[in-house]
């Protein structure tokens, strides 16, 4: 199930973990190499057009896009496993059922779903379904950039009245600050696109371990919101962020 496959060689694997070895490691599971690439070629030009904080903020970024995530192996009947997960809470002898496909020698999981307590742990970046992924996608785009929206009218309205605005020139700058409001706006909302297209390799890799758990439904599948819905007290914190229960 690599991030380039047409995803159809998945399986259900089932059994109970033994040999467990896990490692917390960094690794980066967003941008590729080109990726990088071309991040440190856009600090170049920004260094050569004498954007100096600029090309240092893209160099850093260029650098290091790493993140934290467990690396564990294990063996499943007779079958040596290994699997990339945001945070492992499995242990010797569960019983789980594991979403993976044949690596040469190997299983290679992307998801593990232990039988006792329903507990879930995914590839990094997999939790929704497609149509769950871009109703996230939205409500985050409405809070965050309302938000702005909101504070940026507030001190324009607070600047005005500052220095005294004549009431003529305020239906002028009213129309004005609404305008510039919704140009920004629209600016975020291609960054938000680009970025939530970006995420889509995740979605179809999740919507792939649904799958062959056997789940219903699978581009409406919200693994957060189902998890929050059934969060009691005394759960672990990271319940719901790292790993899940369905």
């Amino acid at each position: 199930m690599t991030y380039d496959t047409t995803l159809t060689t998945a399986r259900l694997l089932r059994g109970h973990i033994q040999n467990l070895r896990k490692k917390r490691c960094r690794r980066d599971f967003v941008f590729t190499a080109s990726d990088r690439a071309k991040m440190g070629a856009t600090a170049v030009a920004a260094g050569v057009a004498g954007l100096g904080g600029a090309a240092a903020g893209l160099g850093g970024k260029a650098m290091d896009t790493t993140e934290e995530a467990d690396l564990i192996e294990f063996e499943l009947d007779g079958k040596s496993v290994r699997a990339w997960i945001w945070v492992s809470v499995f242990n010797e002898g569960d019983e789980v059922e594991v979403a993976a496909e044949p690596n040469g020698d190997c299983w290679m999981g992307y998801g593990i779903r232990r039988i006792s307590d329903r507990i879930v742990a995914l590839h990094p970046h997999c939790s929704r379904g497609r149509y769950a992924h871009f109703r996230a996608c939205c409500s985050w785009f409405a809070k965050i950039v309302g938000s702005l929206l909101v504070v940026g009218w507030i001190m324009l309205a607070i600047s005005a009245y500052l220095v005294s605005l004549p009431v003529t020139q305020l239906g002028s700058f009213a129309a004005f600050s609404v305008a510039a409001g919704f140009a920004a706006a629209l600016v975020y909302a291609v960054i938000a696109y680009r970025i939530t297209r970006r995420f889509m390799v995740f979605v179809r890799i999740a919507e792939c371990v649904f799958r062959v758990f056997g789940w219903p439904n699978v581009k409406n599948v919200d693994l957060p919101a189902i998890t929050k819905k059934s969060k009691k007290p005394g759960d672990p914190a990271g319940l719901g962020i790292f790993f899940f229960r369905y």
